[in-house]
C-alpha cells in the first residue's frame, strides 16, 4: 500500500492518466468529460510549446501523427522537468534516445539543430562589438570568440529540411553548421567547410596563442605547401567573422 497521503495518491493518478491514459485508468470520482478537458488542455499545452520551438518538425506531421509523438513524449518516463524552458531540451533528449520513426532518421539532428538557435535567441548573455578591434590584429593578438557562437556536425543536412525534402539516409561525409547570435540580437547560421570548422574549434578553444600561431600550426598539421597562402586564408575568414559579431575583440597574448 502506498505511504503517500489520499491526496498524494489522487494526484500521482490524476497525473500518470493525463499523460499516459491508455495504460492509467481514469481516477474514480472524476466526471469524464471533465477529465477529457484536462486531458486536452495539458496535451495542447504542450504540443503548443514544442510546435513553437520546433516549427520545421512540426511542418513534417499530420495533426494526428504529431499528437502521438508529443503523446510518446509526454509520458512521465520522458518528460521530468517542471520548468518550461526547459521542456524543448527534453524533447531533445527523448528523440535522442527513442528514434521511433524510421521515415524521419533524421529527427534528432534536426531537433537538436532547432533547438540549438532557440537556447541562442533565448540566451541571457549579452555581447557587444569592439569598435576598436581591426583585422590586423586577428593575427598578431588572441582572437576572442562569442560565447553566443556553436558549432555543431550533423550526418543530415537540417538547415534544408522542410515538407518536401526529407532525407532517408546520412551524408557520406558530415556537415559542418555555425550557428550564433549578433548583437542585434539576430540569429543565424551558416555551413562551414572542414577548414573553416577547425580553424573556428581551435579559436574557440584556444588559451594563449595568437590567431597567426594557430594557423601556423594548422598549416604544418596538414603539410600545406604553401604556409603563407593557407594564413592568408584563413585570416580572410576570421576577419569575416569579426565583421559577423563571431568573434568579438582580441587580446593581448
Amino acid at each position: 500500500m502506498s505511504k503517500k497521503p489520499s491526496f498524494k495518491q489522487a494526484q500521482v493518478a490524476f497525473a500518470a492518466h493525463i499523460r499516459d491514459p491508455k495504460n492509467h485508468p481514469m481516477p474514480t470520482g472524476i466526471e469524464s468529460r471533465r477529465m477529457a478537458i484536462y486531458n486536452n488542455l495539458f496535451i495542447n499545452s504542450i504540443g503548443g510549446l514544442l510546435s513553437g520551438s520546433f516549427p520545421v518538425i512540426r511542418s513534417l506531421y499530420n495533426d494526428s501523427d504529431w499528437e502521438q509523438l508529443v503523446r510518446s513524449f509526454f509520458r512521465q518516463e520522458h518528460n521530468k522537468t517542471p520548468h518550461f524552458p526547459e521542456i524543448p531540451r527534453e524533447f531533445v533528449a527523448f528523440l535522442k534516445q527513442h528514434p521511433s520513426d524510421p521515415a524521419k532518421p533524421f529527427l534528432y539532428e534536426l531537433a537538436h539543430y532547432e533547438w540549438l538557435e532557440l537556447h541562442l535567441e533565448k540566451h541571457t548573455t549579452e555581447i557587444s562589438t569592439d569598435t576598436r578591434c581591426h583585422a590586423d590584429q586577428l593575427l598578431t593578438e588572441l582572437p576572442h570568440v562569442s560565447p553566443l557562437v556553436k558549432l555543431q556536425g550533423y550526418h543530415y543536412p537540417v538547415h534544408q529540411i522542410k515538407k518536401t525534402f526529407q532525407p532517408t539516409t546520412a551524408l557520406k561525409q558530415p556537415i559542418f553548421l555555425l550557428v550564433w547570435r549578433d548583437a542585434t540580437y539576430q540569429v543565424h547560421f551558416a555551413e562551414l567547410n572542414p577548414f573553416s570548422a577547425l580553424l573556428l574549434e581551435s579559436l574557440m578553444n584556444n588559451k594563449n596563442q595568437t590567431g597567426e600561431q594557430i594557423l601556423y600550426e594548422l598549416a604544418k598539421q596538414h603539410n600545406h605547401p604553401d604556409i603563407n597562402q593557407f594564413i592568408e586564408f584563413g585570416h580572410q575568414s576570421m576577419t569575416q567573422w569579426l565583421n559577423q559579431d563571431i568573434i568579438l575583440t582580441t587580446k593581448q597574448p
